[in-house]
């Protein structure tokens, strides 16, 4: 048997692009260096991943379907002639672990895909059959291209699953984040959408939030750099294994809107009644609590409003009690029970209610108009190639969370060396993080950003003192210098960086290199 390239002819542009929309979705989403690898390895082509890691030095971090068919038709194929295939098939004394430490680091090949498909062809004296292996996978990669050449259709392969979530930016920031639950890696791609909510003012939070996911290592799998279209997100098609993290970042920039009036809405009637107008935000909390989207809470639901809201955990007794004299449905609180709990609770002969209402309230993100400036919930969609499940919890994003997403952003980003600190700036197609390194010999110096253009651009400075930026403030190693969203895709963020000796400079030399 041969592996010659004169046995491939190779794809078509259109079948290439065919192929592509069958592993993407689309042929607009972009692919970053490992998927460009796997769908360059489902053309039929032996493509090596050192030859799409030296070509990859040239590209942006994610290429265009194009792009990339450029690359197809141009790489050179690995060819293995019939007398190299004759002796690798002969070859029966390899153990497992040798061909996977023979897996270079940086290379693209998945570790744990080759450890799992390893485990199939390898016998009872503990080493690998190459020749069945070489077998099955020559006819494999035969099946996988007339599969994927094929119209794309909706087969017992493909799963969807829902879940919502709500965050708040202030005055704590937290999250319903989730772990992954499958039994082997699998591909995924995640869509973030924002739910809608009648309590969020119109245009808040549109294109404030990302989603990320991550290993048990803190490194970065993927985010949503994708617009879908408004208010709506997507990954890209990515690998999850178990245990990996998915949560949510704001970036900020709502957090640079006024507050609204002191003067209070009314939320309990003078006959101890809820008002009308709290009986709709109570109804839009309990949907941003329904995580499995089943129109009910069950206890876990409840327990993360009621932590989120600022008391205590819910107790096996305090759950027994609401179901037991609240409406309820298969073993869950229904809406109408769960705003019933909160009239009881407007009854309190201590005269507590309405601040204890208005402290949940507050905790939860909501202005004194019960408009809620700084929370919002959120719906992900994940389409997956097997079962999969996301097990939600309450998290508070915390230092370690800013800390380890700032780096691994910082590392995809691009260097800026006009300057001396050497800025990394991290874009997608509809928000942007700057960031900084703290390094010894920068640590202890001041920084001012000046915007050539704000247009099309809503920014957030987290050191904010007009503009500045004070290395030694940072709790961390990595320091955002600013995060943006963009009203336009088109938008770029355009700045210089300065030197000031103290807060009270006006002006120092620019640190621009010559």
């Amino acid at each position: 048997m041969s592996l010659d390239r004169r046995e491939n002819p190779g794809l078509s542009k259109d079948e290439f692009r065919n192929l592509y929309r069958n592993i993407m979705g689309d042929t607009k989403t972009q692919v970053n260096i490992r998927q460009a690898y796997t769908i360059l390895n489902c053309t039929g082509k032996h493509v090596t991943s050192a030859h799409l890691i030296e070509q990859w030095r040239y590209l942006d971090e994610k290429i265009s379907v194009s792009r990339l068919n450029d690359i197809y038709e141009k790489a050179d194929e690995l060819e293995v002639d019939s007398t190299g295939y004759a002796k690798a098939a002969k070859t029966k004394t390899l153990k497992p672990e040798e061909i996977l430490n023979a897996v270079k680091e940086g290379s693209l090949i998945d570790k744990q895909y080759l450890e799992i498909v390893l485990k199939d062809f390898t016998n009872d004296n503990g080493c690998v059959d190459i020749g069945a292996l070489l077998d099955v996978a020559a006819q494999s990669k035969v099946e996988i291209v007339n599969k994927l050449l094929g119209p794309k259709v909706e087969e017992d392969e493909s799963f969807e699953l829902k879940v919502r979530g709500c965050m708040t930016v202030y005055p704590k920031v937290q999250c319903i984040s989730y772990t992954i639950d499958v039994d082997q890696p699998t591909f995924c791609e995640l869509i973030l959408r924002l739910a809608d909510n009648s309590d969020v003012p119109t245009d808040r939070f549109n294109n404030d939030l990302f989603l990320v996911v991550y290993n048990r290592d803190h490194k970065l799998i993927g985010l949503t750099g994708h617009v879908l279209e408004s208010r709506k997100y997507s990954t890209g098609m990515i690998t999850i294994n178990r245990g990996d993290e998915v949560m949510i970042v704001g970036m900020g920039t709502t957090m640079n809107r006024k507050s609204s009036t002191t003067e209070r809405a009314t939320l309990i009637e003078e006959n101890n009644k809820l008002s009308k107008r709290f009986k709709y935000t109570l109804m839009n909390i309990f949907d941003s609590f329904d995580v499995d989207l089943d129109g009910l809470l069950n206890k876990q639901e409840m327990n993360f409003y009621t932590v989120a809201s600022g008391d205590s955990e819910l107790t096996d007794q305090d759950w027994a009690v609401y179901l037991n004299s609240f409406e309820n449905r298969d073993g869950c609180l229904t809406m109408g029970g769960f705003i019933k709990i909160h009239e009881v609770e407007a009854t309190d002969p201590e005269g507590n209610a309405t601040a204890d209402l208005w402290h949940s309230l507050h905790c939860l993100g909501y202005d004194t108009q019960l408009s809620s400036i700084y929370g919002c919930s959120y719906d992900i969609e994940a389409h997956t190639s097997r079962p999969i499940g996301m097990l939600p919890r309450l998290q508070y994003v915390v230092k370690e969370h800013r800390s380890f997403i700032l780096e691994n952003l910082y590392r995809l980003g691009e260097e800026d060396d006009r300057f001396e600190i050497r800025p990394h700036l991290f874009k997608t197609e509809y928000f942007g993080l700057l960031i900084a390194r703290k390094e010894d010999h920068f640590s202890k110096q001041t920084y001012r950003i000046l915007l050539s253009s704000r247009q099309h651009l809503k920014i957030n400075f987290p050191h904010q003192v007009d503009h500045l930026i004070r290395l030694a403030d940072s709790d961390s190693e990595w320091v955002l210098i600013a995060s943006y969203t963009v009203t336009d895709p088109d938008a770029q963020l355009e700045y210089t960086l300065e030197k000031v000796e103290s807060a009270s400079s006006s002006k120092s030399p620019s640190l621009a290199r010559a």
